[in-house]
């Protein structure tokens, strides 16, 4: 039976697309590929109206990315939407953590309620250069980086994971430095090379990440990585993503809107719901909802 409770998407956007440099002319290659079709504002008005039609009650917003030295500033707006309409519930704000003053810029996001993670995006795969995020496919090792997840600890922020699977074998690594910080890893593990190989690379990366208890997936983003992706396949994503996590550690997102880019939200949670029908009713409600209440405290 399809799930007709409660939703929490835990993983979307919205943005002023004067403060986004990747939404600008001349547009540049992509992971989620032609961009033409979201390269506007994206105001928490539309966002509602895509979503609240759904079921979906609470949120948390991800960084769209403004950059850090506005990361503060996209904090503020967003705190200043949520004051005004209820959303988003929680914040995940951009760092980076190689930053020689991240504890301060920490403390001035923490000033804003909403605040419940970090994210620096870390994915590194050297067979196209816009998923070259980083210098190296392992810096989440370095000590530069690893500096401020005592502080992370400290304040009650997780982090989240954004990485391809050949990086699995260096954030485990980081992972198991710091059991008391809670990860998240994002967009299902980012798979994108769905040759037989890649598929099994992908499983084995879940399975190392899964191992440790301070790790859970979300399971979002599956067609902004693979555009002409099929239902059977999107399937198979999100049951190998509970198989290997469990329920209790599989949380629902979007990715809105750059999954917009091909297809309506009530498409896009309908695809899910019937996916998820597989499981018992209890099961979907954690997923859909239960799960992200306690993760992102909301």
């Amino acid at each position: 039976m399809n799930y007709q409770g409660p939703v929490i998407d835990t993983h979307h956007h919205l943005w002023l697309r004067e403060y986004i440099s990747w939404l600008q002319d001349p547009a540049a290659p992509h992971m989620a590929g032609d961009l033409f079709g979201i390269r506007t504002d994206y105001p928490v008005e539309e966002w509602m109206r895509d979503v609240v039609p759904a079921g979906v009650v609470k949120s948390v917003h991800v960084t769209a990315n403004w950059g850090v030295e506005k990361s503060l500033s996209e904090t503020k707006w967003l705190q200043s939407i949520s004051d005004l309409h209820g959303f988003p519930n929680a914040i995940v704000f951009q760092a980076d953590m190689t930053d020689t003053n991240l504890e301060s810029k920490i403390k001035e996001h923490l000033q804003y309620p909403n605040v419940r993670g970090v994210r620096h995006q870390i994915h590194w795969d050297d067979t196209a250069p816009y998923r070259k995020n980083v210098s190296c496919a392992d810096l989440c090792n370095t000590q530069e980086f690893r500096r401020g997840f005592d502080l992370l600890a400290k304040e009650d922020l997780h982090f989240e994971l954004q990485i391809f699977a050949p990086q699995a074998v260096h954030a485990v690594e980081l992972v198991k430095a710091y059991p008391e910080v809670r990860f998240i890893l994002l967009h299902s593990g980012m798979l994108f090379d769905r040759s037989a190989s890649g598929i099994g690379q992908w499983r084995e990366a879940l399975a190392l990440l899964a191992s440790y208890p301070n790790v859970a997936v979300k399971i979002s983003g599956l067609v902004m990585f693979s555009g002409g992706i099929t239902y059977l396949q999107i399937r198979q994503v999100i049951r190998d993503c509970i198989q290997i996590f469990g329920v209790g550690r599989t949380i629902f997102g979007s990715n809105f809107p750059l999954e917009k880019l091909h297809m309506s939200y009530t498409d896009f949670i309908t695809l899910y719901r019937k996916v998820l029908s597989e499981y018992a009713p209890q099961e979907q409600r954690q997923i859909f909802y239960e799960n992200a209440q306690t993760f992102y405290r909301i």
